[in-house]
């Protein structure tokens, strides 16, 4: 395990996701063998605290809001330090406290694309090769069955060759709830997809693309909880069916707690919601028109 408090890792590196190679190529990895001073566990709580710092910092915890696992601080842009610059967006630490090093970062796309039409997100991770953070992309969509999705791609697997693989966080319908996500939620799923089926990341039709159909496996949940009863505790978050192997690798489920992190700070800005999330698909759509 990494000594938490000295940081191995550099935000000068970054990895343009748009021109990664093909979603099931194979990738030689030669990072460390642990980016996390511990291991992710199976089910992750967020709280907030009861003081000024917690409108900035908040934590993931374990089990108990005592079991304080990683450091959560709002970026605000202001002082255009770490990866994600004058964008604003979340810090995670490899600790408890905003002392230990970094971990990883997500922001928006674009530099005001919190409060404009883009609804694309910047994942600043440790990089499969180096411990320096390398930027993956997450994408929202809508999906045919007229809800909101965040599609993501990301390594998967451990030892000398990890896979590369798409996921995506889909909103939970209403008929779709259960005593878990009576409130509310997303959940991850796996989208397996054979050569012919896959295409490059950053390829234009993974936005407006069908989540229904083909090979998938739901491989984790978020569920909102109720402010009214835990105003403290926003939302929980656990890894299900084989998200709970570790053959899925550290580094992805650092990439699905940062993207569960951004999809909590995007619904405070209303972003997780269809119409915003339709009509950024229609901007997109002819924005890239204009430049064929």
């Amino acid at each position: 395990m990494q000594d938490k408090g000295k940081s191995n890792v550099e935000y000068t590196k970054t990895a343009d996701a748009d021109h990664d190679s093909d979603a099931s190529s194979l990738i030689q990895d030669d990072a460390p063998s642990s980016l996390s001073y511990r291991p992710f566990p199976a089910a992750m709580k967020i709280y907030y605290q009861w003081n000024l710092a917690g409108i900035k910092v908040f934590h993931v915890c374990g089990e108990t809001e005592r079991d304080r696992l990683f450091a959560v601080e709002v970026h605000t842009g202001h002082s255009m330090s770490g990866p994600l610059g004058a964008r604003p967006g979340l810090h995670l630490y490899n600790g408890p406290k905003t002392k230990d090093a970094l971990l990883a970062a997500t922001g928006s796309e674009s530099l005001f694309g919190d409060y404009a039409l883009n609804n694309n997100s910047r994942i600043f991770l440790p990089g499969h090769r180096t411990g320096d953070l390398v930027c993956e992309m997450m994408r929202v969509h809508t999906t045919p069955d007229n809800t909101v999705a965040f599609r993501f791609s990301i390594e998967v697997g451990l030892g000398e060759k990890m896979r590369r693989e798409a996921f995506e966080w889909k909103k939970i319908k209403k008929d779709e709830r259960d005593d878990n996500t009576h409130n509310g939620g997303f959940k991850l799923f796996w989208l397996h997809r054979g050569p012919e089926q896959g295409y490059p990341d950053g390829d234009s039709s993974i936005q407006g693309s069908s989540s229904e159909g083909g090979d998938r496996e739901a491989v984790a949940v978020m569920s909102w909880r109720s402010f009214l009863t835990s105003p403290k505790h926003p939302f929980d978050m656990a890894f299900i069916g084989s998200g709970l192997s570790e053959t899925m690798g550290e580094r992805w489920r650092l990439m699905v707690l940062m993207t569960v992190l951004r999809v909590w700070y995007m619904n405070l800005f209303g972003k997780t919601h269809r119409a915003p999330v339709a009509l950024g698909d229609k901007v997109g759509d002819k924005e890239k028109a204009a430049h064929q």
